[in-house]
């Protein structure tokens, strides 16, 4: 059917649905009861177990280090072994060898000159030469000196000379000074001389020898601190035993165990703490930030955050339990596939990631339940996306699980483990994936009574022609139900063409005239070869009969227990509308001048959601062309745009979430549906032939007949 230009666009937009901003105190305290339950269950998973122990006592168990640990006492040792292996670093001063062959010099000329005096007696030369001589020399080696024959003190001055020169030559350090005097009383104990020329050729060696190797701290301070840089410390790996089982403590492994947070009367790792605390803020920020900018009515709402927060607590708090037999059956697919089926697919998975980051942990940082979690989490919320009864989250438990298996027998190859122990583990893989459907299933009745949220299990549920209401509608009020049934065909065709949710307006569509139960002959679908009552009465009363389906419809709704979302639904399939047909027939009355408008609406509220919209407009729109006697394809056009410019000018919109363009698109869903049941006939001839006699070849009448082919 060719579309037509809309009245809708010259009208300007529907406002959008403001989303309430809700109490913030409580939203807080919410995130904040969430962020301590994760935050408690990761501890608990992580956190070392605490031992009350001393040096001296004997270890209960075996105690393990939590994480890397270093053993400081053992790495400074090793510090201390390379301080002491680094050689100290010299400068050599050139000027100390001059200035001690200038000191021999100066004695043994100082020698020669007194002992050249003539006038001096023996005494008076060895008190002269111990007055100026500038070595320290004791009384024998001077009268050696001054009595020794010239010839053998010639070629002691060439020996001192010669072996000072050779020790410094070398070079001398502060700590080699007294082995270069053995050197040089080496030297003279060899020479062809008297013992005393020997005993004070070694002492002025040992007078004068000095080093002249001196000490550079700043290098060898360098050199240390690389020395020390290049010690790797001593890691006690994580796993790797502290302390033996029956083996007595040393204060050293007590450090060790303090340091790892294991002691109770140690300090707690704060360290560990502050890591994880920070770690789980920042994963519970990004989500609530994802939430809050791409799913604003989930974010603002209070039992959503509320019910995303248990199920995160709730599987962590399973998944620790599962670690304990393995980390591959962790139910982490739960998450996504719950909170897809009550909320949203793309909120489920994106809560899915830092669930999996989380488990991981949890499972010792396993990279392989890593992978498993976020990618069994991505196929259950696919999966559970299409999902419209409860054996088809069984099956799609058998999906997870199959790709857990499938992840578990990758990562397995890619580490080269044996393929019989990567297939033996696929098999928790296959478990989780069950386990997680189960949980799902077994656990969607309660999420939804706690929560109020109904899903597209039980909407199909709701669907089903054998539900109480819906039997008791076809039975009390058959015309109603049929118009229920063409206006939830209407609606959830409309709702699937703009995005809204169809199967929603379609059930909603069956139940949102529930309340006529009550009083069916009162509307005139129901009226079938009988008179109708509202000529009897005023029309005052019609209206307050009319009007009160409404609430009846929310009292049975109420007493059967339907989801809030289809009483909402309910309540406003007819907005704060006129029941106009009353209202005109009041003003044409005697007091036609005193009637109030106000008196003939419904109490309301309005519309406030795309598919609460759609089912007042499917409602109206339905009634009326049932109503027409031209049924051709523009009468019908027609009367379609008429009904929602209506609706839209009364301001019966204005809170729902629909713009132009979904009105537009609403419109030329219904006339796709209606053509479909008011199409041209065509003509049977054999059958005209038959109805002449007035009988068809069932033996109904031709009305009947053509009401059967219609």
């Amino acid at each position: 059917m060719a579309k037509t230009n809309s009245v809708f666009r010259k009208t300007g937009r529907v406002p959008a649905f403001r989303i309430p901003v809700g109490d913030r105190m409580q939203r807080v305290l919410i995130a904040l009861a969430i962020y301590v339950s994760v935050l408690a269950l990761v501890l608990s998973a992580v956190m070392p177990e605490r031992y009350s122990l001393q040096a001296g006592d004997t270890a209960p168990v075996d105690i393990p280090a939590p994480r890397d640990i270093v053993d400081t006492v053992a790495t400074e040792k090793l510090k201390d072994q390379a301080r002491a292996s680094v050689n100290p670093t010299y400068t050599r001063d050139h000027s100390i060898p001059v200035e001690i062959r200038n000191s021999i010099e100066r004695f043994f000329d100082k020698v020669y000159e007194i002992r050249d005096e003539e006038d001096l007696s023996l005494q008076e030369k060895l008190d002269k030469l111990k007055k100026e001589s500038r070595l320290v020399l004791d009384d024998t080696d001077f009268g050696t000196a001054l009595s020794a024959d010239r010839e053998q003190l010639d070629m002691l001055r060439r020996d001192v000379l010669d072996v000072t020169d050779q020790i410094m030559s070398v070079g001398v350090t502060p700590d080699a000074l007294e082995r270069t005097r053995r050197e040089a009383e080496d030297f003279f104990s060899k020479q062809q001389i008297g013992q005393p020329l020997r005993d004070l050729g070694y002492n002025i060696c040992s007078r004068v020898i000095k080093p002249n190797m001196l000490p550079n701290l700043e290098e060898t301070n360098k050199d240390i601190e690389a020395a020390v840089s290049r010690v790797e410390p001593v890691i006690i790996r994580k796993g790797q035993n502290i302390v033996n089982k029956g083996e007595t403590v040393t204060p050293s492994q007590i450090e060790l165990l303090n340091a790892s947070g294991v002691l109770k009367q140690g300090i707690i790792d704060y360290k560990l703490l502050a890591g994880y605390s920070l770690l789980i803020l920042m994963l519970g920020l990004l989500t609530a930030l994802y939430i809050r900018n791409f799913h604003a009515r989930i974010y603002y709402n209070k039992s959503s955050l509320l019910l995303i927060g248990t199920v995160v607590v709730l599987v962590l708090f399973l998944s620790l339990g599962a670690n304990i037999i393995s980390g591959y059956l962790a139910p982490v697919a739960a998450v996504s596939m719950l909170i897809t089926m009550l909320l949203d697919a793309k909120v489920g998975f994106m809560v899915n990631v830092p669930v999996a980051l989380l488990v991981a942990l949890i499972a010792d940082g396993n990279i392989t339940v890593l992978f498993l979690s976020i990618i069994g989490g991505l196929v259950g919320a696919l999966i559970t996306m299409v999902s419209h009864q409860r054996r088809d989250l069984l099956a799609s438990g058998l999906l997870v699980g199959g790709s857990n298996a499938l992840v578990i027998i990758c990562m397995g190859l890619i580490a080269g483990s044996a393929v019989l122990e990567v297939l033996s583990q696929s098999l928790w893989g296959l478990l989780n994936g069950v386990f997680a459907a189960i949980f799902t299933v077994g656990t969607l009745p309660a999420w939804e009574n706690l929560f109020g949220i109904i899903t597209p299990l039980k909407l199909l549920e709701l669907s089903n022609p054998n539900q109480p209401l819906l039997k008791t509608l076809l039975m009390e009020a058959p015309g109603t139900y049929h118009h229920s049934i063409i206006v939830g065909n209407l609606a959830e065709h409309a709702a699937q063409k703009i995005g809204a949710n169809p199967l929603l307006a379609r059930v909603g569509a069956y139940y949102h005239d529930i309340g006529k139960i009550k009083r069916p002959y009162f509307f005139t679908e129901n009226q079938i070869a009988m008179d109708n009552p509202h000529e009897k009465i005023t029309p005052s009363l019609s209206t307050l009969i009319i009007t009160s389906h409404v609430k009846d419809g929310v009292e049975l709704a109420k007493q059967n227990k339907l989801p809030g979302v289809i009483t909402d639904l309910i309540k406003q399939h007819h907005g704060d509308s006129v029941v106009s047909y009353f209202y005109h027939k009041a003003k044409q009355g005697e007091n036609g001048s005193k009637v109030n408008m106000d008196s003939f609406r419904y109490e309301g509220p309005r519309p406030q959601t795309k598919e609460a919209a759609i089912v007042m407009l499917a409602d109206s729109v339905e009634a009326a062309v049932r109503s027409m006697t031209d049924h051709s394809p523009g009468k019908i056009e027609g009367m379609v745009r008429k009904i929602i410019k209506e609706k839209l000018e009364s301001g019966q919109l204005e809170e729902s979430d629909l713009t132009l363009k979904d009105l537009d698109i609403i419109s030329d869903a219904f006339l796709d549906i209606l053509g479909g049941i008011f199409h041209n006939r065509i003509e049977y001839p054999e059958l005209e032939k038959d109805m002449k006699g007035g009988k068809s070849h069932d033996g109904s009448s031709g009305k009947q007949a053509e009401a059967y082919n219609g």
